[in-house]
């Protein structure tokens, strides 16, 4: 222990970070193994300046003992003689041999390194945590190399390569030699350490075998000399350690275990900037060291406790200095109300204190922290690392963030945040955190603080935003209504769409999303809207810019005029276009005189049993032919029947880009008509009053009945009979009731499936 020359209670040596000349050292000893009285104690000093050798008075061990410096000391060693020591021999020594000295000192470098290294192999065996994190910091503090260490190894042969590394001063030293087989017997990397190294004089200080050699023939005359290291023991206490060797006989045992004194100065620190810790957990504060002050210093202070500015007894709490620039202060086990500090600690017998204060309060309660407005929309699979931010609650001792799926196992990855001031900077609000949008599903975000308490907060990936790939739709001044299709991805999300240009109504199907818009008025061609979309899981609409274009009015067909052959030699009604025969129609159209080039398409108005005809003005297909016939009109030629079929009502739509297409209009229903060539009456006699007549033209099929007017009609039972030589040509066997009306009677003929007779121009 050490004792200050003024008031103050003893403290253990090696928590002393400086020693002035008036201490007195204090050898107070707990227990002796195997006492006796004439077991002996003394210690040698080497002065700070290291100019002489002091060795006090020996003492009996089995007391307390005190011994005065008159000097401010550099070396203590501590000499212990079971048997005694030789005063006489002490004395004459005193400032003898200078290389004595600097042997000690090395003495005291050495074995103080390795007693460190044995304490902390020691405590890392018996808590199993393993040798790797203590041979890191030890070379860290130490300035070497630490070696890598074969586990397959022996013990011995892992502690040889250990103080070859960590201390090459003595490299020369060879523990595994021969002369040396006594120092291996150990049970632990810890024992090999403290076997070899402590196990021989030779290897207490390499190159300094002088001290040695002197001691033991200047103070232990017929002694045989062994070194001794120190291990903790309880509370301050620590243990004296040396190997178990029997002694020789004739021969009395002595002991030296020495100690450099740090000769530090009070530090002197203050927080570097303000500091907010967490009640119940640890945390790491900015540090400042003034100049002059090391964080070395910091090591021998002890007491720390945290001083409540706002008045109140001082709380002990744990403190440690891991780097110069940060302080970690326990509060795990401190029962400390909320409040403002002071931190301060006690070095050697004097009172320092960091200046600054510690704000402390607990952890904030996570139970309302949620995705801030609209962050949850950025969530959208495929848009990479995204920045989101976190509200409801205090963030700033939010310490790590993970993210894992719902919906399988799977580790929780981690996941980088930013806060607004940084961790531990006071009170924040909000946290920024950066989550991958890999793939769609849902999450869970596992938030802790430095109590270490895991919160959960669920969130979603959700799938790719839809995507309109169909845009512009456009619309027709002057319209009303319009039905509308929009064509893409994801439009089954879609839950409403909106926009300026008019109400639309409408919902997704198996083509994308079908709707209607009806226009507002005033709509100016030239005009771009954007469509505004509700989607299912977005908190905001998502917008389409310029989805809707306003453009010129839709072509109009606004009359139809035709004209049809006056020789087909049978009665045609004014919506009938007969096949095989060519008809010109007149089509008075608008919305052509703006330069464009229209197009017409002829087809049937329901079914699509053909495809349809489309010309424009100047062109020709096949049958059919399209010009213009002056300002806003159309002339079309054509054969009805080489666009249609039998049956079939031919419309005309009219076609203009952009403008789109204009209603259908129906041209005429398409029929077969008979070529009737010629009548002749026989005198065949068919039943009483009947006659057998005879048909000769072409497409004689299609007549049903024949008969004198058009209500009174008689069935044809009989089918056309091809003419020779005359492929096209028919005759056709009919009855015709008798007399007729009147000489040279017309014809009249049923078309099949008709109610009323045709009259045709030729007769009996």
């Amino acid at each position: 222990m050490v004792r200050p020359f003024s008031l103050g209670a003893s403290l253990p040596l090696k928590s002393v970070g400086e020693i002035t000349a008036g201490a007195r050292i204090i050898w107070d000893p707990v227990r002796l193994r195997q006492p006796s009285s004439d077991a002996e104690v003394t210690t040698v000093i080497l002065t700070a300046k290291g100019s002489h050798l002091v060795t006090m008075e020996p003492q009996k061990a089995a007391a307390r003992v005190e011994w005065q410096l008159f000097e401010r000391p550099q070396v203590i060693a501590l000499v212990f003689g079971p048997q005694g020591l030789n005063e006489g021999k002490i004395q004459s020594l005193i400032g003898r041999d200078t290389e004595l000295l600097k042997s000690l000192a090395d003495y005291a470098d050495q074995s103080s390194r390795v007693e460190s290294l044995i304490q902390e192999l020691a405590d890392a065996e018996q808590s199993g945590v393993g040798t790797d994190a203590v041979l890191k910091g030890f070379s860290s503090q130490y300035g070497v190399a630490a070696p890598k260490l074969d586990i397959k190894a022996s013990s011995d042969q892992q502690a040889s390569i250990l103080l070859k590394a960590l201390l090459p001063a003595a490299n020369a030293y060879d523990p595994l030699g021969a002369k040396n087989a006594q120092a291996q017997q150990s049970g632990g990397l810890a024992a090999s350490v403290a076997g070899m190294f402590f196990g021989n004089p030779v290897a207490l200080a390499a190159g300094g075998a002088a001290l040695f050699q002197n001691l033991k023939t200047a103070l232990f005359p017929d002694i045989e000399f062994r070194s001794a290291f120190t291990q903790s023991a309880d509370k301050d206490d620590f243990a004296l350690c040396t190997k178990s060797l029997a002694p020789k006989a004739k021969t009395r045992t002595a002991y030296l275990w020495a100690y450099r004194v740090p000769e530090y100065k009070k530090p002197e620190l203050s927080l570097d900037g303000p500091a907010y810790l967490p009640l119940g957990s640890r945390s790491k504060i900015g540090m400042k060291l003034d100049k002059g002050s090391s964080v070395k210093q910091l090591d021998f202070a002890r007491d720390w406790r945290l001083v409540p500015i706002a008045g109140g007894a001082p709380i002990s709490v744990g403190v440690r200095a891991p780097s110069g620039s940060a302080l970690e202060v326990d509060l795990s086990k401190v029962n400390a109300p909320a409040g403002d500090y002071r931190l301060a600690a006690t070095w050697d017998w004097s009172p320092i204190s960091a200046e600054g204060t510690l704000h402390v309060h607990s952890c904030a309660d996570f139970k309302d922290v949620a995705l801030a407005p609209g962050e949850r929309d950025r969530l959208v699979e495929g848009n990479g690392t995204v920045s989101v931010k976190l509200t409801g609650t205090d963030f700033e001792f939010l310490e790590n963030v993970a993210v894992e799926p719902i919906a399988q196992a799977a580790k929780p990855v981690g996941v980088s945040f930013n806060l607004p001031l940084g961790e531990r900077r006071g009170p924040q609000d909000s946290v920024r955190l950066n989550l991958g949008t890999e793939k769609q599903g849902l999450y869970r975000l596992l938030l802790a603080q430095s109590d270490g308490i895991q919160h959960v907060l669920p969130i979603t990936i959700l799938p790719p935003n839809p995507k309109i790939s169909n845009c512009p739709i456009r619309l027709n001044q002057g319209e009303l209504r319009k039905a509308i299709q929009f064509e893409g991805s994801g439009m089954e999300r879609i839950e409403s769409i909106a926009s300026k240009a008019g109400e639309i109504t409408g919902a997704p199907n198996s083509h994308g999303w079908s709707g209607e818009i009806v226009l507002k008025s005033g709509l100016v061609t030239g005009q771009k809207f954007p469509v505004i979309m509700k989607v299912r899981g977005l908190e905001a609409p998502l917008t389409v810019r310029d989805a809707l274009e306003v453009i010129g009015p839709r072509p109009k067909i606004r009359s139809v005029r035709k004209s049809i052959r006056t020789d087909l030699g049978i009665d045609v009604d004014a919506d009938e276009l007969p096949a095989g025969t060519p008809v010109g129609l007149v089509l008075d159209v608008d919305q052509i005189s703006n330069g464009g080039r229209p197009r017409l398409e002829v087809a049937c108005d329901a079914g699509e049993l053909r495809k349809a005809l489309t010309l424009s003005p100047g062109e020709v297909d096949g049958k059919a032919a399209l010009t213009f016939a002056g300002p806003g009109a159309l002339y079309l030629s054509m054969d009805p029947g080489a666009v249609g079929y039998a049956g079939c009502r031919l419309a005309a739509t009219l076609i203009l880009d952009p403008e789109g297409r204009s209603d259908r209009v129906v041209l005429g229903r398409v029929i077969r008509v008979p070529r009737l060539h010629k009548f002749t009456l026989t005198n065949e006699k068919v039943g009483d009053s009947s006659f057998a007549g005879v048909l000769e033209g072409r497409d004689l099929d299609v007549i049903e009945k024949t008969g004198w007017d058009a209500a009174h009609g008689v069935f044809v039972d009989s089918i056309p009979t091809p003419l020779p030589g005359d492929s096209a040509g028919q005759t056709l066997r009919v009855t015709l009731p008798w007399p007729a009306p009147a000489p040279h009677a017309p014809l009249f003929i049923w078309l099949r499936g008709e109610t009323s007779g045709r009259k045709t121009a030729i007769g009996d």
